[in-house]
């Protein structure tokens, strides 16, 4: 049965004025419903996201430093290093992990090792560049847009430089950065698709790329689908025995 009502309401996430039919709609437009919904659930987990890591943050070392086994919070915390770094150090082999569901677990007695023989820290000295790229030479010559092109430089520190207002990429840092990927994936015979590891070991794409990104695993796009390395993605998905 219809309404033949007519209310005045203000809506709760334009704050524009519109005519409702009931007394309880809330929103002028199922745009601004949906808006507003997507507003509080993002609001929800930047909320539980901050009350995580004030949890985090509260666990006294001590009590952290005699646990056997640590999550990677939990090693982020003790050693105070970003949690893209634990995961290169776990691909270097330097700290030993193991899968419990979804979950990655460390050796706390791993992290106790790598003060046992520290490294001298070795002077670097900077290699002097003389050869660059501009951004349009770079898309020329390997088709990378400029925000692939950021994130390759950022990811993997090559040297850069603004002239005359424009980008100058290092030449021979790029090129090498090129070479060496392109032989990483001539290397690889076996590739899943996203849906051939979502079939196998049930997750969600989220999880998939999570993980591609924090392993640094190799991938290749197949005209509109992603190939991923099977034995790479395996090798982070099976416990270490």
């Amino acid at each position: 049965m219809s309404s033949n009502l007519e209310i005045i309401r203000i809506c709760e996430n334009c704050g524009k004025e519109f005519t409702a039919k009931t007394t309880k709609t809330r929103y002028c437009s199922h745009k601004c419903n949906s808006a507003h919904y997507k507003a509080k659930r993002r609001a929800k987990k930047i909320e539980e996201s901050v009350i995580q890591t004030k949890q985090q943050k509260d666990i006294p070392i001590e009590e952290l430093k005699q646990k056997p086994f640590l999550s990677i919070s939990e090693t982020m915390t003790i050693l105070g290093i970003s949690r893209r770094t634990v995961y290169r150090m776990i691909q270097r082999k330097e700290i030993g992990y193991t899968k419990v569901g979804n979950r990655t677990i460390i050796r706390r007695s791993d992290i106790d090792k790598l003060f046992d023989n520290p490294e001298p820290l070795k002077e670097i000295k900077p290699r002097r560049v003389d050869e660059f790229y501009t951004i349009a030479d770079i898309e020329k010559i390997y088709g990378v847009k400029y925000g692939k092109l950021t994130k390759i430089l950022k990811t993997n520190r090559i040297p850069n430089s603004i002239f005359n207002n424009k980008l100058h990429i290092s030449k021979p840092h790029f090129d090498n950065y090129f070479k060496n990927a392109n032989k990483r994936i001539l290397d690889i015979t076996e590739w899943y698709t996203t849906k051939d590891i979502q079939d196998k070991y049930g997750l969600t794409l989220n999880q998939i790329y999570g993980r591609v990104h924090d392993f640094n695993i190799p991938k290749k796009r197949v005209g509109r689908t992603i190939k991923i390395s099977k034995t790479h993605f395996d090798r982070i998905q099976k416990p270490i025995v």
